[in-house]
């Protein structure tokens, strides 16, 4: 509306004066056309506002209420699944390895454990000097040979000359002792051959032995280890004499008597071993011995 004034009223301005009418004249008309126009426009104006008005009120009556949006509902707790458990079936516990047989001989004839090892070629001897007489002896059973030839005549007993003199055991310190002069190896187990019967009269073959035990109780283990060397062939058998601070003297050379002792018997090729201990009891009584009442687990022995 206002750049249709301004253009009218520049053409006033360029006309010449002299064709210009009287200004009250121009000024009454361009009242009058402003007037017009504006009456013209202010209806225009009015006209499109209603008709927008109208529009806007039509827009708002056809555009839907919105959704509302939900308020947050808390889930509910899901029942929880029972978990099933399985009953547990019984698993048997496994059956244990049986522990291989241990090599007692090197465990028990060395010199840690005593001041000489004597090898008489079919026995070994650990022998200690201040008690004079073996801790322990080893010796292989050869199951062919252990019932062989059976000589019977007996050698006599002899000093073992590998040792010095005076650590030496003397046949006469059992004389008159009340104790058996007791193999360690036994006689009757090497009486295939006189070289082999020989090497068991050595004296550092020998212990003090209650006669009760020596000859009724000892000779069950013996004759039973000669039968085990025909079942299997041949076995290793050690003898462990044991010792201890209160132990009797015998002669006069001071010959210690034990406590007791024990024979080892096993077989490691066959997963083999067998234990006995005998106490070395004045008291003892033979009547009603057996091997059972002997036998002891061979991995608790350690004298």
């Amino acid at each position: 509306m206002w750049l249709f004034l301004g253009c009218d009223t520049a053409q006033i301005e360029q006309e010449d004066n002299s064709s210009t009418p009287p200004i009250s004249t121009n000024v009454l008309g361009i009242n009058n056309i402003v007037e017009k126009n504006s009456t013209l426009n202010s209806s225009s104006i009015t006209e499109e506002t209603q008709q927008i008005d109208n529009s806007i009120d039509t827009i708002i009556d056809i555009t839907p209420s919105p959704t509302p949006i939900p308020t947050h509902t808390s889930e509910p707790t899901p029942t929880p699944i029972p978990i099933h458990t399985p009953i547990p079936t019984h698993t048997p516990e496994p059956t244990p390895t049986p522990e291989e047989p241990k090599d007692y001989k090197t465990k028990f004839i060395n010199e840690n454990r005593c001041n000489q090892i004597i090898d008489k070629e079919f026995l070994e001897i650990c022998y200690d000097y201040s008690l004079k007489v073996a801790k322990s002896v080893a010796y292989t059973l050869e199951g062919d040979l252990v019932n062989e030839l059976n000589i019977e005549e007996r050698p006599s007993f002899y000093e073992e000359e590998s040792i010095d003199e005076q650590y030496r055991a003397k046949s006469s310190d059992y004389t008159h002792s009340g104790y058996d002069r007791g193999h360690m190896a036994p006689d009757a187990a090497f009486d295939w051959s006189e070289e082999s019967l020989e090497a068991t009269y050595s004296l550092a073959n020998i212990i003090p032995q209650v006669p009760e035990v020596n000859r009724h109780m000892w000779v069950k283990v013996e004759a039973y280890a000669r039968d085990k060397a025909l079942d299997l062939g041949e076995i290793t058998v050690v003898n462990v004499v044991k010792y201890d601070n209160n132990n009797s003297h015998i002669g006069d050379d001071n010959i210690t008597v034990s406590t007791g002792y024990y024979k080892m018997l096993f077989n490691t090729n066959e997963s083999y071993e067998e234990c006995f201990y005998y106490a070395n009891d004045i008291n003892a009584n033979s009547e009603d011995d057996n091997l059972s009442k002997h036998k002891v687990d061979c991995k608790n022995i350690n004298n």
